[in-house]
């Protein structure tokens, strides 16, 4: 549960993403998020936990944020991005310092969705693959 912690981190810090229009076209997307510099250690070490995709309340810690439940009562999954430059904007959009962009190691057609709240998120896990910036 340790090694979980900063992905939650993630996951909670990063919740507040908005739709990409690029993703709405025919571009080719990847799978990016953003999160804390502190990943980038992590991912060094190789222990890096899976970024979360879309999770039923009862698997959540008890102390998890309620207003990151969809009204399903599920956690929405880490919100992501089709390209660098929109996860880039997304920093930018958030003003978060110390922050960088991670590649997913995962694909837009089958693993990301438009949640209630009109950003793209995580349907299931993904493997964070490498830091971008």
């Amino acid at each position: 549960m340790k090694a979980l912690l900063p992905v939650l981190l993630i996951a909670l810090l990063s919740a507040c993403g908005e739709s990409s229009s690029t993703a709405a076209g025919s571009k080719q997307c990847g799978v990016y998020a953003i999160g804390p510099n502190q990943i980038k250690e992590i991912l060094k070490s190789q222990q890096a936990e899976p970024a979360p995709g879309r999770t039923a309340k009862d698997k959540l810690p008890a102390d998890f944020p309620p207003e990151l439940l969809d009204p399903q009562g599920y956690y929405r999954g880490m919100a992501v991005y089709c390209t660098v430059e929109d996860a880039r904007k997304a920093l930018v959009d958030q003003k978060h310092s110390d922050w960088g962009i991670y590649e997913l190691s995962s694909d837009w057609k089958s693993n990301v969705y438009l949640a209630d709240d009109g950003a793209n998120h995580l349907r299931e896990n993904a493997t964070i693959k490498q830091a971008v910036e």
